[in-house]
């Protein structure tokens, strides 16, 4: 929790614990002379706050815990502190079962309490004026409500350094949840005014009124988290790509802890932050403990879900491109094959447009190979074909691709050539350097340039261009070698 949070949480434990001592004070007569309407209340506000009823699904729902109506109801019943004590005792029972931090329970038993003396002062203003009961009751509650949300979004709003996103939107569906809750607590209010002390045939009832509802909430709640969790793997799934994976993970975790502050970070969570691993301790998906709300999953379960289903799809993620690797790569040499160099073609000729530069690619073919397989067996062939791919990587520049297409043919992708003088020196500069190295062998090399976008504004335009100078190379160093002898 940040400074001016804990400056926040710290005022509303004093106003809570003032409030108490003040209403433990003003309610004392009316709790020795007549304790049975007090408890009997109290214990009707606790079922209703244990009663939540969640409407509508996943993003639209809306989550209710009648403790508006509780509240119409304490205020209804009860003089103001009296009233203020028993909201804040059934508040204080709601706080103690939720599962969440120490801090947390804190915060919510303070701003529980804070609120309910704000209702009480309220009930007592309008009392003192005239006006009816069950009216200063209504807006008693209502003021209970609002005061508690506010210190909701006061405190994380503190904790983020600015308001927390969709503040107006849950303006509008608080006053909805107000006004049902207020409208149903007048409505119960006659019951309780009628026999206060008689209540308690209530009890029953709302006992499994507490019950089913709980279980209804629980049961929603798990089947909203199960189907946003299938959705969130479906599309973690659906893409190949470790960032885009990574991506997504955040943007679900972040959909379904809208206030948590989810992060992916290098290391386990932090005290204030609840995690889970997600690639090898290297990468943690972490959030921060919010303020608990009823409905609402903890923040762990949905990391622990999120990050398993991120782990398989990274899983998948990397098996695809190693399957990928191996379908584009020559297996005897480790350079790209035929496939690779043709995608790599489409995306530097594209690349090439863009820039206005020329792109050389390189068609090289060895001269007296069959040779050294018929002399030395195919074994001796297929390591200088090895070898070859060797100097060729060495001697050209990381930029560059080098690729084997069959037999012994390999082409050498030359990227952000200036011009045809450049990309000729480059290539005979390659073809030194090979026969240097291999002929004593009795193995030469012939080759043949093409330049993209000139020679060819396609892959397969621009691979028949160089093969085409490289045939006629070959012809020309046949004849010139019969000519020599």
């Amino acid at each position: 929790m940040q400074g001016r949070s804990r400056v926040f949480l710290v005022t509303l434990v004093v106003l809570g614990l003032a409030a108490v001592a003040v209403e433990l004070v003003r309610a004392a007569p009316a709790l020795v002379h007549a304790p049975a309407p007090w408890g009997v209340t109290t214990a009707v506000v606790v079922l209703l706050l244990f009663s939540p009823v969640t409407v509508g699904r996943r993003d639209r729902a809306t989550h209710m815990t009648f403790g508006e109506t509780a509240a119409v109801l304490a205020y209804a019943v009860l003089p103001p502190a009296a009233a203020a004590l028993s909201a804040g005792a059934a508040a204080l029972v709601l706080v103690a079962s939720l599962r969440t931090s120490a801090v947390n329970r804190l915060f919510n038993a303070a701003a529980t309490l804070t609120a309910a003396a704000a209702g009480a002062l309220t009930a007592a203003a309008l009392q003192g004026r005239g006006v009816p009961q069950p009216a200063a009751a209504a807006a008693a509650a209502v003021v209970f409500g609002t005061v508690s949300h506010l210190q909701v979004v006061t405190v994380l709003s503190l904790g983020r350094g600015q308001l927390i996103a969709g503040f107006a939107g849950g303006l509008r569906q608080l006053a909805v949840v107000e006004a049902a809750g207020v409208v149903l607590g007048l409505v119960l209010a006659p019951l309780l005014l009628r026999d206060p002390a008689g209540a308690w045939r209530l009890l029953p009832l709302l006992l499994v009124l507490a019950v089913l509802s709980r279980r209804h909430t629980q049961l929603s709640t798990e089947r909203d988290l199960l189907d946003a969790l299938a959705e969130a793997t479906a599309e973690l799934h659906s893409t190949l790509h470790p960032d885009r994976v990574l991506d997504a993970l955040h943007a679900r975790a972040t959909g379904l802890l809208p206030r948590s502050e989810v992060a992916l970070q290098p290391g386990p969570p932090q005290p204030h932050q609840v995690g889970d691993v997600v690639t090898d301790g290297a990468l943690w998906l972490v959030a921060r403990t919010g303020v608990a709300q009823v409905g609402v999953p903890t923040e762990h379960r949905v990391l622990q879900g999120l990050s398993a289903a991120a782990r398989r799809a990274l899983d998948n993620a990397r098996l695809h491109h190693q399957v990928e690797e191996q379908a584009l790569t020559d297996a005897l040499t480790g350079v790209p094959n035929r496939a690779a160099l043709m995608r790599h073609l489409e995306r530097e000729l594209a690349r090439s447009r863009r820039r206005g530069s020329r792109l050389g690619l390189v068609f090289l073919d060895l001269d007296g190979f069959k040779r050294v397989n018929d002399v030395h067996g195919h074994e001796a062939g297929d390591a200088l074909l090895a070898e070859l791919a060797g100097r060729l990587r060495a001697a050209v520049r990381a930029e560059d691709l080098v690729a084997r297409l069959a037999g012994d043919e390999f082409c050498v992708v030359l990227d952000g050539m200036a011009d045809r003088v450049q990309a000729t020196g480059v290539a005979e500069e390659l073809r030194t350097r090979l026969e240097r190295g291999m002929g004593e062998r009795g193995v030469g090399v012939s080759l043949g340039l093409a330049l993209g976008p000139e020679d060819g504004d396609d892959p397969a335009a621009l691979l028949r261009a160089a093969d085409a100078a490289m045939y006629a190379d070959k012809v020309a160093r046949t004849r010139a070698g019969a000519g020599e002898r």
